[in-house]
């Protein structure tokens, strides 16, 4: 039973539940003390043990249920067509020991004289030892059904099977045994295949999708279709979360500061100078300050959107968040966040102010008026762009503005760096005026320029 609840342990992370080493060792006690024999008491008690979170509950107890189903030949019935003494003569012998399957004529009898008496609890723990000893756990991608299909065959005894069916064939080629042969070949096979789809399903379901998750990181932005979006927003809050607590530990340990020896020494004395008190010389940090502008032309809209969602999701540490978008005008749309939940907004954005036709010049001539007057030294200007001005003024001073005021400019371009001042292409003369210029054009690199901007913010 201990191989029985580590396949069930290899089932829930396969679902997504991260089961810890000492979750596993406190279920193997609990199962040590209320046994297998009641289902209910069982799943409770796992449950206690395992599941740490509310929401996990319900996946826990799907993923229970379909571990300890088998339906494999379950509607399999007796065929009263064919008589045992009608098969091959080896079929009608005792079927062998499990270690025998596969490796000679008496398994493939075996097998076939199982289907036509329908002894479907046989043929149902024949086909479970056969998962065993092939590791059938081990599947985790769909590429891997194939090869598994064919191992489970193989173990269970087809190959074999498909020799006699030839041998019978050869002698009798009329003769209905060799038709309800091939039906217990093609019934074998069906209940092959629907099994390892059962165990992918069961143990591949997590590792499939954060295949999908990591190919959707490193894929451009602008290339990621609309039926993917949801997983984005929910790649992203996960990301956001991380950065959030990762950089709030920094935090807290920046906002404790470093040790005041003198304070503590005094205030220890009484204790013969053992330090059962320690004091800290606080230090405040402050969230930075960020004003958004964010570029929601055609060419560009799909990196503002994931762009906007990250600063809206990291609001732990991000204490004050003004978002601005614009294909040629500028549009403050901070009020549209906090009216409506964050990718209702962003869709709403990218549907009002996206256009075509974008004037970089006069997005900065609106900064002189919209943006300025609330920068100072603690804010943080981000501009997402790809600075493509269709040939007008560039407007450069603005920026230059915008460096000497603030704490710092941070230009994101989702172009290659290749193409920065080719063609319309204002990016090389901003250059000068950015505290920070990054080619921009995947979620990972994203992920990364942010992580950078809270660790620097963090560090003065």
């Amino acid at each position: 039973m201990r191989a029985t609840l580590e396949d069930l342990f290899k089932a829930l992370r396969g679902s997504g539940l991260d089961v810890a080493l000492n979750a596993q060792i406190d279920a193997s006690r609990a199962v040590a003390l209320v046994g297998w024999a009641d289902r209910d008491l069982l799943k409770s008690a796992l449950r206690t043990t395992l599941v740490k979170a509310l929401p996990d509950h319900a996946v826990f107890d799907d993923c229970f249920e379909r571990f300890f189903s088998f339906s494999a030949f379950r509607q399999l019935r007796p065929s009263p067509a064919v008589q045992l003494a009608q098969l091959a003569p080896s079929a009608v012998s005792p079927a062998p020991t499990f270690g025998t399957y596969g490796q000679g004529g008496n398994g493939a009898s075996g097998l076939a004289a199982m289907v036509f008496s329908g002894d479907s609890a046989a043929l149902a723990k024949r086909l479970k030892e056969a998962a065993r000893q092939i590791g059938l756990t081990d599947i985790w991608v769909f590429s891997q059904k194939g090869y598994y299909i064919q191992k489970l065959q193989r173990q269970m005894g087809l190959e074999a099977l498909d020799r006699e069916i030839a041998e019978v064939s050869r002698q009798t080629p009329t003769a209905p045994q060799v038709v309800e042969l091939r039906q217990v070949r093609q019934r074998v096979f069906e209940e092959v295949r629907n099994f390892v789809e059962q165990q992918l399903a069961l143990y591949g379901t997590a590792p499939t999708r954060q295949l999908h998750d990591d190919f959707l990181q490193t894929q451009k932005l602008a290339h990621i279709e609309r039926r993917d979006f949801q997983r984005m927003h929910e790649i992203v809050r996960r990301i956001a979360k991380r950065l959030a607590e990762r950089h709030a530990r920094r935090n807290r340990r920046q906002l404790r500061g470093q040790l005041d020896f003198r304070k503590t020494l005094r205030r220890n004395a009484t204790y013969g100078g053992v330090m059962f008190e320690t004091f800290w010389r606080s230090e405040v940090v402050d969230r930075p300050r960020v004003i958004a502008i964010c570029d929601v032309s055609g060419s560009v809209r799909a990196y503002a959107r994931f762009l906007l969602l990250f600063l809206y999701s990291l609001n732990e540490l991000v204490s004050d968040i003004r978002s601005f978008a614009f294909t040629n005008h500028l549009v403050d749309v901070s009020p549209t966040f906090a009216s409506m939940p964050v990718e209702q907004a962003v869709d709403k954005i990218i549907g009002a102010v996206g256009g075509r036709g974008t004037d970089y010049g006069q997005m900065f001539l609106d900064v002189l008026t919209q943006v300025l007057p609330k920068v100072d030294r603690k804010t943080t200007v981000l501009i997402l762009g790809d600075a493509r001005n269709n040939h007008g003024d560039a407007q450069v001073g603005v920026l230059n503005l915008l460096h000497q005021r603030s704490r710092r400019v941070v230009w994101l371009n989702p172009e290659s760096r290749l193409l920065w001042g080719q063609g319309d292409s204002e990016m090389k003369r901003y250059l000068p005026f950015c505290h920070i210029a990054r080619e921009c054009s995947s979620l990972k690199q994203l992920e990364r320029v942010l992580d950078d901007l809270l660790r620097t913010h963090g560090n003065g």
